[in-house]
């Protein structure tokens, strides 16, 4: 099939994936799983203590993301700009925050995750499943964690965090950068760079406690990622988008913790789907 594809001409090829495109897009957005980071900021505002038990790293976020977004804000929005005054118009000004809010997200992954975030938000991860009626799920989860490191589905899931921007591997790093100038396609470069980087690089990853917690290989991990695509792609482009408000993005990074959490809490109540599917990829 892809040697078939190979030989077709080039218009034909990008016709093709323009179809592709336009048909994951519309699953994505039809998937309504771009509500649930938005729920995760209602059930924040509701149930307060969820985020009151990790302040401190609240606190850190919010003071790193508005002392890297102002620095950005005040070397670099008038350069970026005006080059994106030349091709998008009257829009340069909010495109050129976007993009600045993008390259703040970069530069806090390499501070702000490895020092103090994802232990935050594993722990605000749990407790929110804890709320959502699945403390059992989270007390077997974690005596399996505890008991389960000489088995090889122990090592593989046993070091696994909440980790947005999950993709942020070398590699990771590698496509972000190189997808940052889509910003500055006129119209439809931004929608492309959240939709791209939805897809690749946020998604999944911010499940993988709950994959954890269920003790799953990383072959079922990534038999139910690819049959869940398009909600992944229409989650993933919600949290990046608010993650990239300005000087609050950061912040967003534990309300969509908790919009994870309902959606696997969710996911956990409709007759254990997940465990379903594990063990159907077992017997085949």
């Amino acid at each position: 099939m892809s040697s078939n594809a190979n030989n077709q001409p080039l218009p034909k090829q990008l016709e093709e994936r323009a179809k592709e495109f336009g048909t994951h897009a519309f699953q994505a957005v039809s998937s309504f799983s771009w509500l649930w980071p938005f729920r995760g900021v209602l059930f924040a505002i509701t149930n307060p203590s969820l985020i009151g038990s990790v302040r401190p790293a609240l606190i850190k976020s919010l003071i790193l993301s508005s002392i890297i977004f102002l620095a950005l804000l005040i070397f670099t929005y008038l350069p970026q700009m005006t080059i994106l005054v030349l091709l998008t118009g009257p829009l340069a000004p909010l495109f050129a925050l976007i993009l600045i809010g993008a390259e703040s997200l970069l530069i806090l992954t390499f501070l702000a995750k490895p020092l103090f975030l994802e232990p935050a938000l594993t722990q605000v991860f749990d407790a929110a499943l804890v709320a959502r009626g699945q403390r059992e799920l989270v007390i077997q989860g974690k005596k399996r964690i505890g008991g389960g490191g000489s088995s090889s589905k122990g090592k593989d899931v046993g070091k696994a965090l909440v980790r947005p921007l999950q993709g942020f591997t070398p590699s990771g790093i590698a496509k972000y950068a190189l997808s940052l100038p889509l910003n500055f396609i006129p119209a439809v470069g931004t929608a492309f760079f959240i939709l791209y980087n939805g897809t690749e690089l946020e998604g999944p990853g911010w499940h993988s406690r709950y994959f954890q917690l269920k003790g799953l290989s990383k072959q079922q991990r990534q038999s139910f990622i690819e049959s869940h695509r398009p909600e992944y792609t229409a989650f993933g482009a919600a949290t990046l988008l608010l993650n990239l408000v300005p000087f609050v993005g950061l912040l967003f990074s534990f309300t969509n913790t908790i919009g994870a959490a309902l959606w696997a809490a969710d996911v956990e109540a409709k007759e254990n789907l997940i465990g379903s599917e594990g063990e159907s990829a077992k017997n085949r």
